[in-house]
């Protein structure tokens, strides 16, 4: 409890620099060689059956990346040429894939989340109360943990931004609904047993649903976390959890533990998680993240924001502070490898700079009390300037 009203204190000072050292844990994401043999064996089994659920999931990312237009010329030519069966035919071969996919991606997501219950449970029951364990020693003591759970929420908040760039999805699935509609009518039978699945009508209303949420991956983590709390006899205390999770991103992008990272993607992978936080903490907790007593700085998420966007008026840490191979990448001669290095990260950081922007979006447009009553008039205008 003394970490969480020290925080609150220096919310009220209007403090993020000063934030709490005991926040300051370095979050070691681009070790792909993780050592399992440290873990007992109970910690083991779910550490590698995690990793090996989050290895799959962004294997099927990929599909959402280069989902690009989706369906919408097929469709176009199916619904100008409805009399010609071969055109339809082939339309029907070209959607029904597309969408047993999008079923396998959410199936995965819908996997993922079923791990976070078990990450908090087997995080706090380490601890019977507040003062029984520190939070931070909770954190370092569940290291793995806190990097799976970390990694389970960037590849919601990344699901999310990629089905959010691939607007004919809902329209795909619709057009896959109508036609075999049409077809059961017409006893058209389907002699590919690999699409029986993805053809059940329930399946198929399950993806109509899904899909057409603006951000159902992060819709899904947040009604399963609040399931946990409701059926958790200390809710009050498991949500403290999530607060230190999101403080200790803030202390990261806002310290110089930032410049222990070697890449953009992994700045990016930190910003997403503490948004991602941010969020879950504003629809579970009754008064939401914006009142001035939250132990979560929006201020300061926002400012963290801002700066990476190249918003930001005062530019007091900028990606500049990124390790320090690349500082001395801009010092060195320029050879082709080391131009194609440089213009490389120079994509790195336009992206990261885009996706900041993007995070600024997500947070004013899915948060839940951005608009109550009890948000103070200078944070509503400081979302009012984000568009």
């Amino acid at each position: 409890m003394g970490n969480i009203l020290a925080f609150i204190r220096q919310i009220r000072d209007g403090s993020v620099a000063d934030l709490d050292d005991s926040y300051g844990v370095f979050l070691d994401f681009e070790n792909e060689n993780l050592d399992f043999s440290v873990l007992d064996e109970s910690e083991k089994v779910l550490a590698e059956k995690i990793e090996s659920k989050l290895k799959s999931a962004y294997q099927l990312l990929e599909f959402l990346q280069n989902y690009g237009a989706g369906g919408r010329q097929i469709i176009k030519e199916a619904s100008a040429k409805i009399n010609d069966n071969t055109v339809q035919t082939e339309a029907w071969n070209s959607l029904v894939p597309m969408v047993a996919s999008l079923l396998k991606l959410k199936k995965m997501t819908d996997s993922l989340n079923e791990e976070v219950p078990e990450i908090l449970s087997k995080m706090w029951g380490q601890k019977v109360s507040r003062e029984s364990l520190a939070l931070i020693d909770i954190f370092r003591k569940n290291m793995f943990l806190v990097v799976q759970l970390g990694k389970i929420l960037d590849y919601a908040m990344r699901f999310d931004a990629l089905k959010m760039n691939a607007p004919t999805i809902p329209n795909d699935i619709s057009y896959v609904k109508r036609q075999n509609t049409i077809r059961t009518k017409r006893n058209c039978i389907n002699d590919k047993p690999e699409n029986r699945e993805v053809l059940a009508t329930h399946n198929l209303e399950q993806l109509s649903m899904y899909y057409i949420l603006p951000t159902p991956a992060l819709k899904n983590i947040i009604d399963t976390v609040t399931n946990f709390f409701r059926n958790d006899n200390s809710k009050e205390t498991s949500l403290d959890l999530i607060v230190s999770f999101g403080n200790i991103c803030i202390k990261i992008l806002s310290s110089d533990l930032k410049s222990n990272y070697q890449r953009f993607g992994t700045i990016g992978m930190i910003q997403r998680m503490m948004v991602a936080s941010s969020l879950l903490y504003d629809h579970l907790h009754p008064d939401g993240i914006f009142v001035k007593e939250s132990p979560i700085n929006i201020r300061a998420v926002v400012d963290i924001l801002l700066d990476e966007a190249g918003m930001s008026t005062k530019r007091s840490r900028s990606i500049s502070g990124l390790g320090s191979s690349n500082r001395r990448l801009a010092m060195v001669n320029q050879t082709s490898v080391e131009r194609i290095k440089r213009e490389q990260n120079r994509q790195s950081l336009h992206d990261l700079q885009d996706e900041s922007k993007s995070l600024l979006s997500v947070l004013k447009y899915s948060s839940k009390h951005l608009r109550s009553e009890t948000t103070p008039k200078s944070v509503e205008q400081l979302f009012a300037r984000i568009l």
